[in-house]
């Protein structure tokens, strides 16, 4: 529960059937259009729906919340990327998704090692990272328009999740993604009444739900506030890289949201097509060569390009380290070896990735917190404000 503050001859047979057979094709190419490219968030100036300030949408229409209750979490598909070497991350995230109700298609990732220099859109620096960074930013590329099962553009997907495999969520993961829509609507001036294509809004290029740090724009004083929150991570156990909002004047079970100016690690984020067609054509057919993150974060900060961009904060999903060898973390870099008996993830309280064994058994009561007696028992639901002001 979610508390909210706001044919005689030949001949002619031939060319009916051809006719017949055009307008069809029309007509399917048509039905294409109108299912995909509205709900991908982008719409045509003269249908879009802007509310004025007071009038947006603080309420789930009942259609929004039924399309997020689907097994692609209210996108058109959820994809994961993964190097086909790494069976064991598959089969980890595999199950986690399995156990949250949600399908997961997979886009082979790619080895740097492997892909010729003139496939690059610029010359990325030689050194020992080279390679993986390389791969890195190619698999993403492939989430983006891949001619197989990862494939928003040649597809003309409305939209995907895309999760890279080591990524991790709370096992109130799908409660989280109702409060995020609320607030994605919101920020994005729906209308109040107003049904949108997409559960989480429309006219957005992308959602930044898994990050290791995500700063918001500092001119938009916009906010939504996500209040009594117990999946919020308590402040001594954040850990981000780069840029994070202020949280100062919010209590330790204050999650938010807000338009971002980027962020740094792609754990988890969605696309429209249209946010797929310019990050394919700024980051591979033009001049690039940095970590794709790197080049996402551009994308958010340039206000020349117009890529919308939603971001929350703390994140909802981050990264799992294994129990094992930390040999196995990353298939980028490599540091010190270690070996853990028990693993942990960045930044969730109730990870689902070390609740498996409990959600498989449907023992629920039996759910454990990264950091037992550190987070408060809240009564009640999560109580979401929205705030069009600077805090004082």
């Amino acid at each position: 529960m979610i508390y909210v503050f706001r044919e005689k001859g030949q001949k002619p047979i031939f060319f009916v059937t051809f006719t017949l057979f055009f307008i069809l094709s029309l007509f399917w190419l048509q039905r294409r259009h109108d299912l995909s490219f509205p709900y991908a968030g982008q719409i045509n100036d003269g249908d879009r729906q802007i509310a004025p300030a007071g009038l947006k949408q603080t309420e789930l229409p009942t259609a929004s919340i039924e399309a997020l209750q689907n097994d692609t979490l209210g996108f058109e598909k959820v994809y994961v990327i993964n190097l086909p070497k790494r069976t064991d991350k598959l089969d980890a995230i595999r199950l986690a998704a399995s156990v949250t109700g949600f399908n997961l298609e997979v886009v082979p990732g790619q080895l740097g090692a492997e892909m010729s220099p003139k496939a690059l859109p610029g010359p990325f620096k030689e050194g020992e990272m080279r390679d993986n960074i390389v791969g890195c930013w190619r698999s993403h590329m492939q989430a983006a328009h891949k001619s197989n099962s990862g494939s928003i553009v040649n597809n003309r997907l409305s939209s995907a999740l895309i999760f890279e495999d080591d990524a991790d969520w709370d096992v109130s993961f799908r409660s989280q993604l109702l409060s995020f829509a609320t607030g994605s609507q919101w920020l994005l001036d729906t209308p109040q009444g107003h049904i949108p294509h997409s559960p989480y809004g429309d006219d957005w290029d992308l959602l930044w739900l898994g990050h290791c740090a995500l700063a918001p724009i500092d001119t938009d004083p916009r906010r939504v506030l996500f209040e009594n929150d117990p999946s919020t991570t308590p402040f001594k156990h954040r850990f981000n890289l780069g840029k994070i909002p202020d949280m100062t004047h919010y209590d330790n079970t204050t999650r938010i949201m807000y338009a971002s100016n980027g962020g740094t690690c792609l754990y988890a984020y969605a696309l429209s097509y249209r946010g797929a067609q310019k990050i394919l054509f700024h980051l591979s057919m033009s001049y690039y060569h940095r970590p794709v993150d790197f080049g996402i974060r551009e994308m958010c900060e340039d206000k020349a390009r117009n890529f919308r961009c939603v971001g929350v904060f703390p994140q909802m999903v981050d990264s799992h380290r294994g129990a094992g060898s930390s040999s196995k973390d990353s298939d980028i870099s490599h540091g010190e070896e270690q070996v853990r008996k028990k693993g942990f993830s960045y930044n969730i309280v109730r990870s689902t990735r070390l609740n498996i064994g409990h959600l498989i058994d449907g023992d629920v009561d039996a759910v454990e917190s990264q950091w037992p007696g550190e987070v408060p028992e809240l009564e009640g639901d999560v109580k979401i404000s929205f705030r069009e002001t600077f805090e004082n």
